[in-house]
């Protein structure tokens, strides 16, 4: 059992990301995918015996969650859906392909953010971890709100810049 319960643990962190991101494109509410993935993480746990391990792990808590996000919305009928059923489908194959080129751009951004100051990273984090506005960021740092924007600015300049060139290294280094 504690094996299952690691071999749980690894397929979700490596998925988790993605799940959030494909209930966020459904629902198009941050309290609502916060909810609802909840709700996912409880059931892939609970039925984690009944995952067909020679299947990939994403596949099917993309499917749980797509059911879960249909369960949500239905039990509220004021929430209307957008996407057609077929559109959904087709999120989840997409999100089950693009998992694979997204782990080397999260490797990257993680080694490219390595590379940043505290200050650079703090900034960061108060923007994208705790969702603070520009003007609470300038209030908290004492900075005008034209500084936050520029240093913001540049840093995620930097960033993509980073990124592109360990993405690029690293496919000359494949090929």
């Amino acid at each position: 059992m504690a094996q299952d319960r690691s071999l749980f643990m690894k397929c979700f962190l490596r998925t988790e990301r993605s799940l959030r991101s494909y209930l966020l494109s459904l629902l198009q509410d941050a309290d609502a995918m916060e909810e609802v993935f909840q709700e996912v993480s409880l059931i892939l746990w609970d039925q984690f015996d009944r995952y067909d391990e020679s299947r990939p792990f994403l596949n099917w808590a993309l499917g749980v969650a797509r059911n879960q996000a249909a369960h949500w919305r239905h039990q509220r009928a004021r929430v209307r859906v957008w996407l057609k059923p077929e559109v959904e489908e087709r999120l989840i194959r997409t999100y089950a392909d693009l998992e694979g080129e997204m782990e080397g751009r999260r490797r990257a951004l993680g080694g490219c953010l390595e590379k940043l100051g505290a200050g650079a990273r703090e900034l960061l984090g108060l923007r994208y971890e705790r969702g603070l506005t520009l003007q609470r960021i300038a209030e908290l740092r004492r900075m005008s709100l034209n500084a936050v924007n520029k240093a913001l600015a540049r840093i995620r300049g930097f960033l993509a810049e980073c990124t592109s060139l360990m993405l690029h290294v690293g496919q000359d280094r494949i090929s």
